[in-house]
């Protein structure tokens, strides 16, 4: 492995990304070494360190579009030399993304495999020339569900086959977490896997009631005479959520299925339909 000097066609943003990461990186984890563009076989590395136990991580920074087969590739290749890689996105240029919850986005082909790699999350982190533009943050996506009509005009819902939702979560720490999945070392951060957030939290949530119910029937039956409605976890949990993720969750607790897509997505029916009953 030997240094490299900065590539001349190299970004700004690039940069700034890397200073980022080589800074604060040695912050929150014991570091024997820790560098910038290392050649590693036939790559040049972003960042590389060596942790305190001796394991090897490298920081994969990608501001343009990248094949699977070339991220893939790269990866096995950093594998063959005992190296976890950590994948992060530009999340300004191609990839489009933001640090917060959207509905109806697409995804390229490199961030459906990274969510799956990264056990349901995508790392990003948003620069231009003037500086970093957010924090580092991932997003967890679900996919978009939409409305068709038949043609006989009756509606339905289905999953998109190319939208989705995403769930923003800001990474509040920079201590890595090495793991193996599909066969590749990896390396992530500790931030909660955000749907088994939603569907303990959901759960929680669901549960409370019913244990107020038998608790205190009379008061759960002046707040709800027919039960727990929808439009309550709707609104106490939409804003953190988005409803694609918690539509997803309540499918999950089988308390909804497909067929009971427009109760979550037309709001006339958010009060007629009952989670709990009485």
């Amino acid at each position: 492995m030997t240094s490299n000097n900065v590539h001349c066609s190299e970004t700004i943003d690039h940069l700034l990304i890397k200073k980022y990461f080589f800074d604060n990186i040695p912050l929150e984890n014991k570091i024997r070494t820790i560098n910038q563009e290392i050649k590693i076989g036939n790559r040049i590395a972003d960042v590389y360190f060596e942790l305190e136990k001796g394991q090897k991580v490298v920081i994969e920074i990608q501001h343009s579009k990248i094949s699977v087969k070339e991220l893939m590739e790269r990866t096995r290749e950093y594998n063959k030399n005992d190296i976890h890689v950590l994948w992060i996105l530009d999340g300004i240029g191609p990839y489009d993304k933001q640090a917060k919850n959207e509905d109806k986005v697409l995804l390229s082909l490199s961030e459906k495999i990274l969510h799956v790699l990264y056990l349901g999350r995508v790392y990003y982190i948003n620069a231009s020339s003037d500086g970093i533009k957010s924090s580092l943050y991932s997003l967890h996506y679900t996919r978009y569900i939409e409305a068709k009509k038949t043609r006989y005009g009756f509606i339905y819902y289905r999953q998109s086959k190319s939208n989705y939702n995403a769930v923003f979560n800001e990474i509040n720490s920079l201590k890595l977490k090495l793991f193996r999945h599909k066969g590749l070392k990896l390396a992530r951060f500790f931030d909660l896997n955000i749907k088994k957030q939603c569907i303990s939290e959901v759960s929680e949530f669901i549960n409370a009631y019913i244990n107020y119910q038998n608790c205190k029937p009379g008061k759960a039956e002046s707040l709800c005479p027919d039960g727990l409605p929808l439009a309550v976890i709707i609104r106490k949990f939409r804003e953190k959520y988005g409803l694609y993720l918690l539509f997803n969750v309540l499918r999950y607790l089988r308390v909804f299925n497909m067929r009971d897509a427009k109760y979550m997505f037309e709001k006339r029916f958010w009060f007629k339909k009952i989670v709990v009953s009485r």
